[in-house]
C-alpha cells in the first residue's frame, strides 16, 4: 500500500501529535506491499535560505525529543537541489541532516555521489565522493566535497579531469579546488599535473575556466631546444581584464641566457584599438647585457573624420631578432618604424601629419645609405568634382628630412591641376594636367645650391573599355575583356642639383607601370612620352560575381628616351618596358593559381617573377607549392603543407630553398595528436638566423590539456604564419 504522506514535527509541537504521526508511520511499516516513498514537508524550524525542503521516505522513526530517522529508498528536495540515500537522520537540536548509505545529489550545474553526507544551513558536504559537472565536462575524485554557497563547489583531496569516463589521460591533483559554477572558474592549490599516470607539473595554485568563454587563467606551457639560446620552457598567463581589454604575460627561461619576460596588452573601444608589447631579458649570460624588445600598435578615431594611428617598435641592440625571433622572415628585418600619423578624410580635403623615423638593424649598411627622418611630414590633398564632369585637384606637402649623414633639410611640394571624367557604362577617359612645383631649403647640401627648385608640367590620358557577354548553361558564366591605355607626357629637367631623401625605383609591378612618375618618391619627376597599353580578360559568376579566372598583359612604349637619373642609375634606352603579365586562377574546386611575371623584350629574359599554388579544402587541409625569382638576387623555391592524416593526426611541414645559394633558407616539419581531452603539437625546425648565413635549430613541443584554458596557442600563430591559407579547426 502506498506510504502515508509525513510532515516532520516542529520540536516544540505536542506529545499526543507526536504520538499520532508515529502510528501513521507504524501502519505504514506494517503494510505487506512495498512503500513507494511519499512527499513531506522539513520541520519548520529548520533555516533554510532556499525555500522549503521536500522529503519522502518509507520508514519513519521519531524520538521522543524530536530527532528523525527516515529510511527506504529516501529522497529530499530543497530548492532545485535533488538527493538520494538509504537512510536520513534529522538532529533536532543541531537541526542538520545526515545522509547515509549510497548518497546522490544532483543540482543545475552538479551531480555527486558519495558514502556519507550532511546538510544544514550551511549547505552541504559528501565524503569519499565522485562528482561530475553539468555544465562542461569537468568531473573527478573527491575525499569531501562541499556546496557551502550556491554556485561555489569546494573539492577536498581531489583528483579532476575534463577527459571522458573511462579515459582520465590527464588529472589534476589538489589539495583543494573550489569551482564556482556562477563565474565559470576553477581554482586550485597545491596541484599536480599528472599526464598518462606521470606528474608533469606542480603547481602551488592554478586558475583554469569551466567554460569556452575567455578567461583569466594559465595557457598552455611551450618545451623547446634551440642551438642559440639552448633549452627554453614558456607558460603564459592571461588576465581577461574587462571584456575590451586583456593581457598576456609569457615568462620565457632560456637555459643558456636566463629568464624573459614578455607581455601583450590589448584594448578595444569604440573610438580605437590598441597592442602594446614588450620583452625584457636582464643579464643575457651570452652577452652579458640587457636584452628588450617593445613595440605599439593603436588607431584612434575622432570626431570630424580624424584619426591617430601608431605603428613603433624598437630593440636593444641590432642582433636581438636573429638571436630570438622565430625564423628567417623576422630575422631578416633591416629597419624598425616608429610611425605616428594623425590625419583627416573628408568628401574634399584629406589632411595629414606624420613624424617618422627607423631604427637600422644591418651593421653593414652604410650611414648614406639608411633613410632618413621624416620629423615632421605635412601633406594636403584636395579634390573636387563639377557636375558636367570637370574636376580639379591639389597635392601639397612639406617635409623636414633629418640624418646625421649627408645633406638632410625642408622639401615643400605643390602640385595643383585640373581633369575631366568622362564615364559612361562600359567605358570612361580621363584627361587629366597639373603642374609640380618642388623646392628645397638645404643644410649640408652636395652643390651650392642650398634652395634648389623644380618646376614641370604633367599630362595624363587615361581611358578604358568594358566589354562583357555571358556564357554557359542559362548564362551562369560572364566574361569580360577589358583593354586600357594610358598616355603620360612629362617635358625633362635637370634634377641632378636635387638631393635624395625619400626615391627609389619601385618594383615592376601594374601599380607602377600605371603611374604617371616612375620613380616611388618625388626628389625625382622622370620625363616620359609614354604610351601604357594594357588588356584584362576575366570570367566570373554572373549571379554572385564570384571570380574564376582573370588575365592582364600589358607594356609601356618609349616615344622618346628617358634622360632623367638616380645617383648611380643606369639610364634606361629601351624603347620598350618589360611586359607585365597577371595571372588568377580559381576555376576548379579548391585550387588557386597566382602567377606574376616581368619579361624584358630586348634581352629576351625574366626580371621577375612570382608563381604560387595552392589547394586548399578546408582551413586545416592546405598545400603551397610557390618560386619567387628577381634577377641578380633572389631565386627561391617554397613547398608547405597542413594535412589531417587519420582521425586524430594532423602534419605540417615547410621547406625554403634558395637555388642561387643552393642550400636551404628553412626546414620546418612537425605533427599533432588530437585526443578527445588532450593534444600535442611538435616543431622541429632548422633555418637562417642572421646576414651571416649562420643557421639554428630547434624543437618546440606544446601539450595542450582541454579544458585548462580557453585562448588560442602560440603554435597555432606560428602555423598561422608559416603556412599560407592555414588555420586551426
Amino acid at each position: 500500500m502506498a506510504g502515508p504522506m509525513i510532515a516532520f514535527p516542529h520540536r516544540h509541537v505536542r506529545p499526543h501529535f507526536l504520538l499520532l504521526i508515529w502510528a501513521c508511520a507504524a501502519l505504514a511499516r506494517a503494510a505487506e506491499a512495498p512503500c513507494p516513498p511519499a512527499a513531506a514537508d522539513a520541520p519548520p524550524s529548520l533555516a533554510i535560505p532556499d525555500g522549503t525542503i521536500h522529503w519522502s521516505g518509507c520508514q519513519l522513526d521519531i524520538a521522543a525529543n524530536g530527532d528523525t530517522e527516515l529510511s527506504g529508498d529516501v529522497t529530499l528536495s530543497i530548492g532545485g537541489r535533488e538527493m538520494h540515500c538509504d537512510r536520513l537522520s534529522f538532529n533536532a537540536l543541531t537541526q542538520e541532516i545526515k545522509l547515509a548509505g549510497t548518497v546522490r545529489y544532483a543540482d543545475p550545474s552538479l551531480r555527486v555521489t558519495g558514502d556519507a553526507g550532511n546538510y544544514g544551513s550551511g549547505g552541504a558536504q559528501f565524503s569519499h565522493a565522485q562528482f561530475e559537472m553539468l555544465q562542461h565536462p569537468g568531473r573527478g575524485e573527491a575525499e569531501t566535497v562541499s556546496t557551502a554557497k550556491a554556485g561555489l563547489v569546494v573539492l577536498d583531496r581531489v583528483t579532476y579531469t575534463t577527459c571522458p569516463k573511462g579515459k582520465a589521460d590527464w588529472e589534476l591533483r589538489s589539495r583543494r579546488i573550489t569551482l564556482n559554477t556562477r563565474s565559470q572558474r576553477g581554482v586550485g592549490q597545491s596541484t599536480r599535473v599528472v599526464f598518462k599516470g606521470v606528474p608533469i607539473l606542480y603547481l602551488p595554485w592554478i586558475s583554469f575556466p569551466l567554460s569556452s568563454a575567455r578567461q583569466t587563467g594559465l595557457l598552455f606551457p611551450m618545451l623547446g631546444s634551440s642551438s642559440r639560446s639552448g633549452a627554453t620552457l614558456s607558460i603564459p598567463w592571461y588576465w581577461n581584464i574587462a571584456p575590451n581589454q586583456d593581457l598576456t604575460a609569457t615568462p620565457t627561461l632560456y637555459s643558456r641566457r636566463g629568464l624573459e619576460l614578455g607581455a601583450e596588452y590589448r584594448l578595444l573601444t569604440r573610438s580605437g584599438d590598441g597592442t602594446l608589447r614588450g620583452e625584457y631579458l636582464r643579464g643575457d649570460r651570452l652577452t652579458h647585457t640587457n636584452r628588450n624588445w617593445v613595440g605599439a600598435n593603436a588607431t584612434r578615431f575622432f570626431g570630424g573624420s580624424w584619426r591617430a594611428q601608431l605603428d613603433a617598435q624598437e630593440v636593444s641592440d641590432t642582433h636581438y631578432f636573429e638571436d630570438f625571433a622565430d625564423g628567417p622572415q623576422a630575422t631578416s628585418t633591416t629597419f624598425l618604424p616608429r610611425d605616428l600619423r594623425v590625419g583627416m578624410r573628408g568628401d574634399t580635403w584629406r589632411l595629414g601629419a606624420q613624424l617618422l623615423k627607423f631604427q637600422t638593424l644591418d651593421d653593414t649598411l652604410a650611414a648614406s645609405d639608411r633613410p632618413y627622418a621624416q620629423l615632421p611630414r605635412l601633406t594636403a590633398v584636395a579634390q573636387w568634382r563639377g557636375t558636367s564632369g570637370l574636376g580639379s585637384a591639389l597635392e601639397s606637402e612639406l617635409v623636414d628630412f633629418r640624418r646625421d649623414t649627408g645633406a638632410s633639410g625642408w622639401r615643400g611640394r605643390v602640385q595643383p591641376g585640373i581633369n575631366f571624367d568622362y564615364t559612361r557604362p562600359g567605358f570612361y577617359l580621363r584627361p587629366a594636367a597639373s603642374w609640380d612645383f618642388t623646392a628645397y631649403r638645404l643644410q649640408a647640401a652636395p652643390t651650392a645650391a642650398a634652395t634648389p627648385s623644380r618646376n614641370l608640367p604633367i599630362v595624363t590620358l587615361d581611358g578604358a573599355v568594358q566589354l562583357e557577354r555571358s556564357t554557359g548553361r542559362g548564362g551562369t558564366r560572364l566574361v569580360t575583356l577589358e583593354p586600357r591605355i594610358n598616355y603620360v607626357y612629362i617635358p625633362y629637367r635637370d634634377q641632378g642639383m636635387l638631393p635624395v631623401f625619400d626615391t627609389g625605383v619601385p618594383d615592376p609591378n601594374f601599380v607602377s607601370l600605371f603611374r604617371a612618375n616612375r620613380y616611388a618618391g618625388f626628389d625625382r619627376i622622370g620625363d616620359a612620352n609614354n604610351l601604357t597599353m594594357a588588356i584584362t580578360a576575366r570570367m566570373l559568376e554572373s549571379r554572385t560575381g564570384q571570380q574564376y579566372l582573370s588575365a592582364t598583359v600589358g607594356q609601356a612604349l618609349h616615344f622618346s628616351q628617358p634622360r632623367v637619373a638616380l645617383p648611380g642609375e643606369t639610364a634606361d634606352t629601351r624603347r620598350r618596358s618589360d611586359l607585365l603579365a597577371n595571372l588568377e586562377l580559381t576555376a576548379y574546386r579548391n585550387w588557386n593559381l597566382h602567377y606574376d611575371l616581368a619579361w624584358n623584350p630586348d634581352q629576351s629574359h625574366t626580371e621577375k617573377s612570382l608563381l604560387g599554388l595552392q589547394y586548399r579544402p578546408q582551413g586545416n587541409q592546405v598545400v603551397n607549392l610557390g618560386y619567387r625569382y628577381t634577377r641578380g638576387s633572389v631565386e627561391q623555391g617554397e613547398a608547405s603543407a597542413a594535412w589531417p592524416v587519420g582521425k586524430h593526426w594532423d602534419l605540417y611541414g615547410r621547406r625554403v630553398y634558395s637555388f642561387r645559394d643552393r642550400r636551404p633558407i628553412e626546414n620546418f616539419a612537425g605533427f599533432q595528436y588530437r585526443a578527445s581531452c588532450w593534444g600535442v603539437r611538435l616543431v622541429i625546425r632548422d633555418s637562417v638566423s642572421n646576414r651571416s648565413g649562420t643557421r639554428d635549430t630547434g624543437w618546440y613541443l606544446q601539450l595542450e590539456l582541454k579544458g585548462l584554458s580557453s585562448v588560442g596557442s602560440g603554435a597555432d600563430s606560428f602555423l598561422q604564419g608559416s603556412i599560407q591559407g592555414y588555420s586551426p579547426p
